[in-house]
């Protein structure tokens, strides 16, 4: 290890596989991964040509997709991850995870945000989350149906279109917690009509379940803990041409902020020498350098590919994967834990107030601890 790299300045190269835009319930594209390589522009021409040369690369240009069809571009993506170890962060999630997260924020946040970091430091959000991806995963049509409207209407901003999702009617195969669930959504319609409204299917909410910015910015402040000053190579994006205000606020920044949520400090903040470089991957190479890395973890993150590679770079995911990336734990659902007891018992509180049309904020704070409290003393007794 290299002890002198300096450390003031970093040229970071960035590029996705897996990309659906808003359709996050893509049959084939499951995985969805942004990939970023520390490296100088130079550094980064001269292996790809020494790559391209060494395994007779058609095109004249490295792309993930179409070597990870092979074992000799296996190979190839190899020894890219090999020679580059250490030097590139990759942010992956599964994609139904992501939209059951996206269904939180969207339809849960706008009804609790005035009191909302409550929520999240008693991982309130992933109980829901995880809950959905459950039932997305497992429970057939009627889940399927919810997600599908959901996403119809996060992409288009079509309220009249919607059927299951703000529909009083049950399917007799619904499962309690999906129908209390349900029934937050219906009686909370007018709190996610109001935070949406002009919102979603025009400019940049056309992306909003695009997970391309979610990611890039998670990526850049892991790279500001290492970094004075960063300067951004992405692969040319519909979703970040459409919108780089959130990164241009951060040019020049030198403050360090974090968020504390869930008994977690994550950077927001970072520093970047000039806006967003829109690039085309056939000029700018590190993109190309990218390319390969995401497309090989968006494979070994895919448990159907058990091939030796596929194993290989899964061992990489610890050192390389950074905190952030979505992804389902089922633990959050585990309910001989005091914690998820706690979160179910809330979401009959949340469901029935807003039945009732009782206030989800006024002293849920102090619900909170009450039920914390009993819990302690009579946890539930559960069949097993």
């Amino acid at each position: 290890m290299d002890l002198t790299k300096d450390k003031t300045n970093a040229i970071l190269h960035f590029d996705e596989s897996g990309f659906t835009g808003n359709n996050l319930l893509h049959k084939q594209q499951k995985i969805f991964c942004y990939a970023s390589i520390e490296c100088p522009h130079q550094e980064a021409q001269d292996f790809v040509e020494y790559i391209i040369k060494k395994y007779r690369i058609q095109n004249g240009e490295i792309k993930g997709g179409k070597l990870l069809k092979g074992v000799k571009g296996k190979r190839a993506v190899d020894e890219i991850i090999q020679n580059f170890k250490g030097r590139f962060k990759v942010s992956v999630s599964d994609k139904k995870y992501a939209l059951a997260g996206k269904f939180f924020e969207y339809i849960f946040e706008p009804a609790i945000q005035s009191v909302n970091s409550i929520f999240y430091n008693i991982n309130f959000h992933r109980f829901i989350s995880n809950m959905l991806h459950v039932e997305l995963s497992v429970r057939g049509a009627m889940a399927e149906e919810i997600f599908e409207d959901f996403e119809n209407l996060m992409r288009t901003g079509d309220f009249e279109g919607l059927k299951a999702l703000f529909s009083s009617s049950k399917d007799e195969g619904i499962s309690p917690v999906l129908e209390q669930i349900c029934d937050f959504a219906i009686h909370n319609k007018e709190a996610v009509v109001e935070e949406l409204d002009g919102y979603v299917g025009s400019g940049a909410g056309k992306w909003v379940l695009d997970l391309t910015n979610t990611a890039l910015f998670s990526l850049l402040a892991e790279w500001g803990q290492e970094y004075d000053q960063l300067t951004a190579y992405c692969d040319q994006s519909k979703p970040l041409s459409e919108d780089q205000e959130i990164f241009n606020v951060m040019i020049n920044r030198e403050d360090k902020k974090y968020s504390h949520v869930a008994g977690m400090d994550s950077p927001i903040t970072f520093n970047l020498r000039e806006p967003l470089n829109l690039v085309d991957s056939k000029i700018v190479h590190g993109v190309q350098l990218a390319d390969a890395i995401a497309g090989a973890f968006a494979y070994a993150c895919d448990n159907e590919n058990q091939d030796e590679y596929a194993k290989k770079w899964r061992g990489m995911i610890e050192e390389h994967v950074i905190f952030g990336s979505v992804f389902q734990d089922y633990d959050h659902l585990d309910l001989s834990k005091l914690e998820v007891q706690r979160n179910a018992i809330l979401l009959q509180e949340l469901t029935e107030r807003s039945k009732n049309g009782h206030s989800l904020t006024e002293a849920i704070g102090e619900y909170i601890q009450f039920i914390t409290m009993a819990l302690r003393e009579n946890p539930l007794e559960l069949q097993t």
